[in-house]
């Protein structure tokens, strides 16, 4: 396993060099603190994706990285198809449509030095998070076919959200062609007390500087 121990390249970037069926390396972009702490089972993750058919340049693994099902969750690579590149429809798990948002506040640093607890005990309030919790968006089954179907420009049309926000989602945070009815009424009724929720897992919500 020695192999797999990653090598400093640059501030908060290491490598882990091909060996065995490895085509290309893994990078991981870590401070020295996150690399202690990551699970070894990370890097044989990622050296087993840097092994598959037509992955192009390296196997990534971001700073939130941990052992997955396939692929470590964090963890990033391209195919070439051309190539004999994979489709991968489970790499990292089998829930789909995570992803990340980043929204600017208009709050400045000074605004909110000091305040940082009781900023996150409303952050917590607000935002139902964790196995369970239930969102305050209740939808009839019409309005969750709706949900469906309009994906993001949907959110913005109820009031949570604004267009602007669309121009930075992936297609416009709305996929053509949704067929709700091909959504399995078991799905739904899932889903039904979790819209508007941060559920939990891998899931959170931090505030940046």
């Amino acid at each position: 396993m020695s192999s797999l121990k990653p090598q400093k390249q640059a501030e908060s970037q290491w490598r882990i060099q091909p060996f065995d069926r490895m085509q290309v390396p893994v990078v991981v972009f870590a401070d020295d603190e996150l690399i202690r702490e990551m699970d070894e089972q990370v890097y044989q993750q990622a050296a087993n994706v840097a092994s598959l058919p037509g992955i192009v340049k390296a196997s990534y693994a971001m700073a939130d990285a941990h052992w997955g099902y396939g692929f470590p969750i964090g963890g990033v690579a391209a195919f070439d198809p051309d190539a004999g590149g994979i489709i991968s429809a489970g790499g990292v798990g089998f829930d789909i449509s995570c992803g990340v948002r980043a929204l600017r506040t208009g709050l400045t640093y000074g605004q909110i030095q000091g305040k940082e607890k009781e900023l996150a005990d409303v952050l917590a309030r607000r935002v139902p998070a964790g196995v369970g919790s239930e969102g305050r968006v209740k939808l009839s089954p019409l309005e969750m076919d709706e949900m469906l179907t309009g994906g993001a420009l949907w959110a913005v049309e109820q009031g949570y959200g604004t267009r602007t926000d669309l121009k930075y989602i992936e297609e416009n945070g709305r996929m053509p062609g949704a067929e709700p009815q091909y959504v399995s009424d078991h799905a739904k009724q899932r889903q039904e007390k979790e819209v508007g929720t941060l559920g939990s897992g891998n899931h959170y919500l931090e505030v940046q500087r």
